[in-house]
């Protein structure tokens, strides 16, 4: 005797009732002589709504029955089909059993989750790449947007890596990191933007201070800490910087609402010979090089490059990790935070910057971005490889982030 259908697998038993009503469906449009694949032709040929029809098609063409559950048709739009091809001629057999596998499809679906809606999350937990949750991502991004009042168009991460001149064995790092467009959607006040620590002090997982140089120095002695003001909009676009003994936190400050208050910030910042170039195989937590844009606002893009010194590109392989933070900003235990890694996957795509530029339709000013920081670090943009990812809608609060493994030391 099987087990009770609650207690039974979820992803075995959901793919065999997909799989039988989709054996159904295909039987009833055989039977009646409908084409599968011109789901436009069947919708005028039985007079039924063209969503309806496409849906159809999508379920008896997919390869996993798992794929198609999230396109079946409830049971008001399955009685509509049947009706039509009932009417048009289809057996009552091949009919009722559309039926009856439909209604053993529901019934598994009450068992397992209750209902279609906490299927469709569910199912959209399940799916990889790309499409991993993202029906749950969207819907998160304008629920929070409108809980919070607050809105971006893009998220930036721009990191480079090249060997310190001095001391080979350490890195130099310039790090840009921008928020573009945002909006408020009510009165906003004292939201958080970006944290940096301040000179002199090591930082976490650091243990020498940190001499961090800005990329563009300051026009004015009241401007912000590391800003890049010529990256801004508007030009006179003001946050509030609050100060720690260690770190610097800016905020954003009220403003109109809506387009009209519409603002971008882009910060940045050099460091020489402060990381180190190779892997400590006595300290776990130097295996890996890794920067992450920590998602602190709903936006609706991530876009992270990294810019990589052709000395360090042999064997450089970064992958994307998307860790959630439900401890909200505090920083995760690298033990435990693997424990909160999302299912999410995009594709890393390399650019040579001297061949293609380093053009971004998200970012129309990532070529002159580049220049700059390569002016003002002294480096020369030809010896560069780049890597980008963007990852739409990332959820909040989390860390968008690009790992790469740290090579042996010569002769180790």
């Amino acid at each position: 005797m099987p087990p009770p259908v609650a207690q039974q697998d979820f992803s075995d038993h959901c793919r065999s009732c997909a799989s039988d009503l989709r054996d159904a469906l295909r039987s009833l449009y055989d039977g009646i002589g409908a084409d599968i694949s011109k789901p436009q032709e069947v919708s005028r040929q039985f007079k039924l709504n063209k969503n309806l029809t496409w849906k159809i098609a999508k379920v008896l063409q997919t390869n996993d029955a798992l794929e198609a559950v999230p396109l079946i048709p409830g049971s008001e739009g399955m009685e509509i089909l049947l009706g039509a091809m009932s009417g048009a001629g289809a057996s009552a057999a091949a009919v009722q059993a559309v039926r009856t596998k439909l209604a053993a499809f529901e019934h598994m679906v009450e068992a397992h989750v209750g209902d279609r809606a906490t299927l469709e999350l569910l199912m959209d937990g399940m799916s990889r790449g790309g499409k991993a949750l993202e029906v749950s991502r969207k819907l998160a991004f304008r629920g929070n947007s409108g809980i919070w009042g607050v809105q971006a168009r893009a998220r930036s991460m721009m990191q480079f890596l090249a060997p310190n001149r001095e001391q080979p064995d350490r890195l130099d790092l310039a790090l840009v990191g921008g928020l573009h467009d945002i909006r408020r959607l009510r009165p906003v006040q004292g939201w958080p933007l970006f944290r940096f620590y301040r000179y002199g002090s090591a930082g976490a997982g650091l243990s020498q201070p940190r001499a961090m140089q800005p990329i563009e120095p300051p026009s004015r002695e009241d401007e912000p800490h590391l800003i890049m003001r010529s990256f801004c909009s508007p030009p006179g676009a003001e946050v509030r910087s609050v100060q720690s003994e260690i770190d610097v936190s800016h905020e954003l400050v009220d403003g109109p609402i809506g387009q009209r208050g519409s603002v971008s910030f882009v910060f940045g910042m050099l460091e020489r010979a402060v990381h180190p170039r190779y892997a400590d195989p006595a300290a776990a937590t130097t295996e890996f090089g890794e920067m992450g844009a920590l998602i602190t606002m709903p936006v609706e893009l991530v876009e992270i490059d990294i810019l990589v010194h052709r000395d360090l590109i042999n064997g450089f392989v970064p992958e994307l990790v998307v860790y959630g933070r439900p401890h909200g900003n505090s920083q995760a235990d690298p033990s435990t935070r693997e424990n909160y890694r999302l299912p999410i996957d995009e594709p890393i795509m390399r650019i040579d910057p001297a061949r293609d530029g380093f053009n971004s339709d998200i970012l129309p000013d990532q070529p002159r971005l580049v220049k700059t920081v390569c002016e003002r670090s002294g480096w020369d943009a030809r010896e560069f490889t780049g890597f980008r990812v963007v990852v739409p809608y990332p959820p909040m609060p989390s860390t968008v982030m690009v790992r790469y493994a740290l090579p042996r030391a010569p002769g180790r």
